[in-house]
């Protein structure tokens, strides 16, 4: 079987991940959970299915460079740029166009860069019985919820079809009684926003349900260069896939995960992510002592960090900045930054 083609979502911002996470070097090109970037640990995965050569990474022109930078023997021409932030229904159809131009009718990956799995073995597997049901449906990914998130989207299943499951619903971000009667039910999945598709398939939907955001593009491909592509970005709506296709599509199969997934949303991930200590603590770094402390997190380079009689701490350690937060006040996290960028004197932190 023809290798797929993976496209890497690695165009956010990730301000949820400040001081860590700047413009110039957001979440993805930064290590988060281990001693790899978040891109380099979904570059990694995706070479288990298919071969670097068609691996691409869709961003912005700004953080090409960057990646460059750090990616040395990544392919220079395989990124898909987008001139402004649409969010991804609309740079999933240009890379549909390019990749039907360079390789016909191939099986497309979709990953997000700022995810973690584990184990990787069992994402190949799981992603090699997804490509197998890409040959006739649009298939997303689900993982089967062991806490009530509410802060992700749901997806309903049906029937089963040997491996796949039907997709009744989709759900985005219930509340937290809502998402506690989902746990308990057998058919309810987080939605990862992993998708399998084959190329001809997906255009064919964009097509049907998005003409809004295929026709301009395809009135304009192949794009000259940035700038052209630039006018016609401007006139698409900022739509998310779900919205543009997997929620109206009628031929979507769901497969389950077999592997532990997390969105590596904000600093309260590693919560899950880091091993618990006493008392409910995480951390990252060298040595710690918790003494009469709980439920703290910290990500710090220093030799020694030491919690004294305090509670449910976020402690954020880089050269230039420490973050210290409350866990409920990381909610207002884009608001501080977004103060931040009208103080001249502290906009340099958030470059």
């Amino acid at each position: 079987m023809e290798k797929p083609v993976v496209l890497i979502m690695a165009g956010g911002k990730g301000e949820r991940f400040w001081p860590r996470s700047r413009t110039s070097t957001p979440k993805q090109l930064r290590k988060v959970y281990s001693n790899k970037t978040l891109l380099k640990e979904t570059i990694d995965r995706a070479l288990t299915i298919t071969s670097l050569d068609r691996i691409f990474i869709g961003t912005n022109a700004s953080l090409k460079k960057a990646i460059l930078e750090q990616e040395k023997s990544f392919p220079e021409k395989n990124f898909i740029l987008e001139p402004e932030g649409k969010n991804t229904a609309p740079i999933i159809a240009l890379a549909t166009l390019y990749f039907q131009k360079m390789f016909g009718d191939p099986i497309q990956v979709v990953l997000s860069a700022d995810a973690f799995i584990e184990p990787v073995k069992e994402f190949t597997k799981t992603m090699k019985l997804a490509i197998q049901e890409a040959e006739s449906h649009l298939v997303l990914l689900g993982v089967k919820p062991n806490r009530p998130e509410t802060g992700y989207g749901y997806i309903a299943t049906g029937k089963e079809n040997g491996i796949a499951k039907s997709v009744k619903e989709f759900v985005e971000k219930p509340d937290a009684k809502t998402a506690t009667k989902y746990i308990k039910k057998e058919n309810f999945y987080w939605n990862p926003g992993i998708f399998i598709w084959k190329t001809s398939l997906i255009l064919q939907e964009f097509k049907v349900h998005s003409p809004e955001i295929i026709e301009p593009l395809l009135r304009g491909f192949p794009f000259k260069n940035l700038g052209s592509l630039a006018e016609v970005f401007r006139l698409l709506p900022s739509t998310p896939i779900d919205i543009a296709i997997m929620e109206k599509s009628k031929n979507i199969s769901m497969i389950p995960a077999l592997f532990q997934w997390d969105d590596v949303g904000s600093w309260l991930s590693l919560a899950r992510i880091l091993p618990e200590g006493k008392e409910g603590n995480h951390h990252q770094g060298k040595e710690v002592l918790h003494f009469n402390a709980k439920g703290n997190i910290s990500s710090v380079s220093k030799d020694l960090i030491a919690f004294l009689g305090v509670d449910n701490l976020v402690v954020v350690e880089e050269s230039d900045v420490l973050l210290v937060a409350s866990r409920d006040g990381l909610d207002d996290i884009k608001l501080m930054l977004g103060q931040m960028k009208k103080n001249r004197s502290l906009q340099k932190y958030l470059e």
